[in-house]
């Protein structure tokens, strides 16, 4: 029988200030008798900090007269053979969730101050049980409730790759070190990842465990010291004006997936290679006056683009396949995630790259680079080009770019998208 110590505890938090009435976290568990008579109750625990109660359903199920509430008690004497079995399995798995509890409460005793809120959803998701796994999925969800959904989906995919190297075994982040870190770069490696895509995974690792430093799952042990995850400079990927001519003349009326991916493409060329993610999220307020004003997602800068017949006709050719007010056919009622959609859509470009017969395959943001060289062959300043991609680390080129007319960037991207 589980023994009433262990059902039944008070536990007194310290969080580096003076303990007092307001600082006290209760837990305690009880049973709720089912609304249909004849079925099995269930046992919740009760959490109260700082006169804030909160309520955690357990998956443990008991008829009433298998629960002693003076006792806070599971009881089984009575119970037949094959009951009194499953009965003791939820004693030892209650002992569990209550040894979790406490050693949560511990842990969160070193974060600092917290709510009964941040309680209830660290114990819901295990976030604090101590393990890598489930802890990144945890910042995954809060990633995602802040709409930084491209960091969340480099975590995902950082999760999923160190997943694959562990087997599908999880680790104690405590235990992660130095050697684990090596072997599993070399595991990248040996797969044929590129240098700075193992860099960007080793990167996503150091915030997560950083991350679980700050609350108090592990000691800075300075596992990353000699883990590479710096940024080398590569070879843009761009294509010339003769290869985007021909993208733009293809027939595709017959292959209408391959059309839409081929027109967004050419829409982001159009743009001065305005992002996928900046395309799905247009509006049809954002045209206004004979152009096109977004803000930009990576920077928060303001651009303005004149709207030019090549893009009239894209918006017009689509105008009755777009999803509320949206501006593009790239969301549609049952998915609104633009990593998902843009997936798709390179795996589109990369068909079309095919039938094109290209030595690489080209993807949406060779848009925004080719249309930076092919700016650049035509002569364009190189200042103007700054400006019309929306540069935020061109310091010195926007210290005299501010007088800069929006006329002047409105001819060079005429010139450009002209494809003469």
């Amino acid at each position: 029988m589980i023994e009433q110590k262990l059902l039944k505890f008070v536990i007194f938090m310290r969080s580096g200030i003076p303990i007092n009435a307001h600082m006290i976290t209760s837990v305690h568990v009880k049973f709720r008798n089912s609304t249909i008579a004849g079925k099995e109750g269930v046992l919740y625990f009760q959490l109260i900090r700082n006169r804030k109660v909160k309520l955690i359903t357990t998956h443990f199920r008991i008829y009433p007269e298998e629960w002693n509430a003076q006792q806070t008690a599971i009881q089984w004497e009575n119970a037949a053979a094959e009951r009194q079995n499953y009965l003791q399995t939820m004693d030892s798995e209650l002992k569990k969730e209550i040894r979790q509890i406490r050693e949560l409460i511990e842990l969160l005793d070193k974060k600092g101050n917290y709510t009964v809120n941040e309680f209830r959803e660290h114990y819901l998701n295990r976030s604090f049980s101590g393990n890598l796994f489930p802890f990144v999925e945890y910042l995954i969800k809060i990633l995602a409730n802040k709409k930084r959904i491209k960091t969340a989906s480099i975590y995902a995919t950082t999760l999923r790759s160190f997943a694959r190297f562990r087997f599908g075994q999880d680790i104690v982040i405590d235990k992660i070190d130095n050697d684990i870190l090596l072997n599993y770069e070399a595991y990248l490696k040996n797969n044929s990842m590129r240098k700075n895509s193992i860099s960007c995974y080793m990167r996503a690792l150091r915030a997560i465990y950083n991350q679980a430093v700050r609350k108090g799952l592990t000691t800075q042990k300075q596992p990353f010291s000699d883990i590479y995850t710096g940024v080398d400079k590569t070879i843009k990927r761009a294509v010339g004006e003769e290869i985007i001519t021909q993208l733009k003349n293809m027939d595709l009326s017959r292959q209408k997936e391959l059309e839409v991916a081929r027109d967004m493409f050419m829409f982001s060329f159009y743009m001065r290679g305005m992002s996928f993610v900046d395309m799905a999220n247009l509006r049809i307020s954002n045209v206004k006056n004979g152009y096109i004003t977004y803000t930009r997602s990576k920077t928060k800068q303001v651009l303005t683009v004149k709207m030019e017949v090549c893009m009239e006709k894209i918006i017009a050719r689509y105008k009755n396949q777009t999803v509320k007010d949206y501006l593009l056919p790239i969301y549609n009622k049952d998915n609104y995630n633009h990593v998902s959609h843009l997936r798709t859509s390179n795996k589109r470009l990369k068909r079309i790259s095919n039938l094109l017969a290209l030595e690489k395959s080209i993807s949406s943001y060779v848009a925004r680079h080719s249309w930076a060289s092919i700016a650049h062959q035509k002569g364009i300043a190189i200042e103007i080009i700054s400006e019309s991609m929306g540069h935020e680390n061109e310091t010195t080129t926007r210290i005299y770019l501010a007088s800069l007319g929006q006329s002047v960037i409105d001819k060079a991207n005429a010139k450009i998208i002209a494809l003469e």
